[in-house]
This record gives structure tokens, sequence and C-alpha cells, in this order.
């Protein structure tokens, strides 16, 4: 779509096959620099009919965005959100069915750019580490989040073959950096991280063990449903479940790299029992342990 590079640019992707089977694929991305005064959104030169919005009735989309402010204000509204006033460094993410808008500020506009994904692995990243609730998150200005974003600009110009699982790869980067300043950006925050670090290092290591997590959160410094609280928030599990999360993880890899029988794989893992270990098994797996070793053991 024809447009002024230096103020703005976008692009809307059809879905491969194998884009598609990656689990996260990206729909579109771009950048904008609405001056003050300026309309917004931009006209329909830049955008399919289907992403344009006016301020009076919003919008709805059948996927994930993540749009990061870089300079200006706003406001940006969701179901989930309610008003919530926008400033340099805030991102706001959007969700598959919900309504929201946004817009900046006359006086100020606003600089933003945003990357449109979909798909399976995006939508459990989503669910477990992004709830609706909070879709408004202040990273700051970060030079090298910016950079990474731009990036996938650049690299859709580009379109070398394989591009859109790169981009994919550079989405799910995007979110884990983003994520990662949002758990630092305040000392309370930083502190909690580190006790939580800490607490998951002690899970990686002892991981086949009982452990007593009152213990451990209270050579942390916490009471347990404070630590829990904590740890949950991030980690996207409670340590109990994390620990069971470590364990079955182990246990795919020795299904499908050893011979070793559900028993012997069951004590390796600090189960109780080969029962409960198949039991929590094909909770997380959605099949039985016997069952998951045919399906990705090298013939």
């Amino acid at each position: 779509m024809p447009q002024n590079e230096k103020t703005g640019y976008a692009r809307y992707l059809p879905i491969e096959t194998d884009a598609l089977l990656w689990g996260l694929h990206v729909v579109d991305c771009g950048y904008t620099e609405i001056a003050p005064g300026s309309e917004y959104p931009p006209g329909k030169e830049r955008h399919p009919s289907n992403y344009m919005f006016s301020w009076e009735n919003g919008r709805t989309l059948n996927e994930y965005q993540l749009v990061y402010i870089t300079e200006g204000s706003g406001v940006f509204e969701s179901e989930p959100t309610g008003r919530v006033k926008i400033e340099a460094g805030n991102i706001f993410l959007l969700y598959p069915g919900i309504w929201h808008r946004y817009q900046p500020t006359r006086e100020t506009g606003w600089h933003e750019s945003w990357i449109g994904f979909n798909g399976d692995y995006a939508q459990r990243i989503m669910t477990n580490f992004f709830p609706p609730e909070k879709a408004v998150i202040s990273t700051g200005y970060n030079e090298k989040l910016i950079t990474h974003i731009r990036s996938t600009t650049d690299l859709m110009r580009q379109a070398p073959l394989g591009y859109q699982q790169l981009l994919a790869a550079r989405t799910i980067d995007i979110l884990a950096r983003i994520r990662s300043l949002s758990l630092s950006s305040s000392p309370i925050n930083r502190k909690n991280a580190d006790k939580v670090q800490q607490a998951r290092c002690y899970l990686l290591e002892h991981f086949n063990e009982e452990i007593d997590l009152d213990a451990l959160a209270k050579d942390l410094g916490a009471s347990y449903s404070s630590f829990r609280r904590m740890f949950k928030a991030h980690t996207g599990a409670a340590p109990l479940q994390y620990q069971i999360d470590i364990r079955i993880n182990r246990a795919c890899e020795l299904l499908t790299n050893t011979t070793l029988n559900m028993s012997e794989i069951s004590e390796m893992l600090g189960f109780s029992t080969a029962y409960y270990f198949s039991r929590l098994f094909k909770k997380r797996e959605g099949c039985a342990p016997f069952q998951y070793r045919k399906n990705h053991q090298a013939k």
C-alpha cells in the first residue's frame, strides 16, 4: 500500500500452510507516526477496511496484537480494562474477540509500532502470561525492544525463504522481552523476581525430590501464600505445578531418547508411583506415556 515510509508502514500477510503449522504466525506489522492534530486512525490507503475503526464504535479483531507507544500519549479502552491513560513507554495488547478502542491525544499525537499474530502457540503464551485485564504494560522506552519490533518490518520487506518462521521467532522473543521488562519495572518487582529466581533454581536442582515449600518460602523471607502468589505471577504456575512441569518435560525426553520402562522413569523423576506419574503425564500431554513414546521415539 502506498505510504510515506518515514511516517508509517504497514503490511498484511496471507497465511501460508506451513506458517499455520508452526503454531505462531505473524498476520501484520507496521509503525505509524501520528502528528499532533492528525486524523486517527490513518486513512484506508494504509489499512484494510476490517482493521479500520472509529473511536465511537471501537473494533474487534480475530488476532492478537501488541502495540508499543514510544512517543506521545493517548487513551486505550477495552471491556476487561476499562479506560486507561497511555503514555510513551506503554504497550497495550489486543485479543481476538475482545472489543477495544484507542487513540492518541490530539495535542501530542503518538508514535506506534505493532505486530499482529495468531496461532495455537500464540494462544498458549497469551493465555498463560498476558491476561486481557492486564492488557496495558509499562516497559519504558527500551531501545532493544523497539529495534526488535521494527526489525519485523524489515524482514517482511525482504521476505527471504522461511521468513514467516523467522517472524514467528522474533515475535516470541519480543513477548519474552515484554514480560521480562514488565516483571522488573519496579524495585518491589525486582526484589520479588530475585526471590522467584532463587526458588526456580532450587526447584530445577531438586526437581526429583520432595520439597518442603513452606520451608523454601520461609528461607526466602515470605509466607507460603505470598511466595506462591509471587511465584505464579512471575512464572505462570504455582511452585508445585512448576516442579511437576519440570518432571513431565524430563519424562518426555526420557520417553523419546531412552528405553527405560514406566516404573524406572517414575522412580527417577521422584513420582510416588508409576500410576500417579502416568495420570499426571496424560493430564498434561493428552496421552499416556507409552503412547507418547510410540508417537515420538525414532523408528
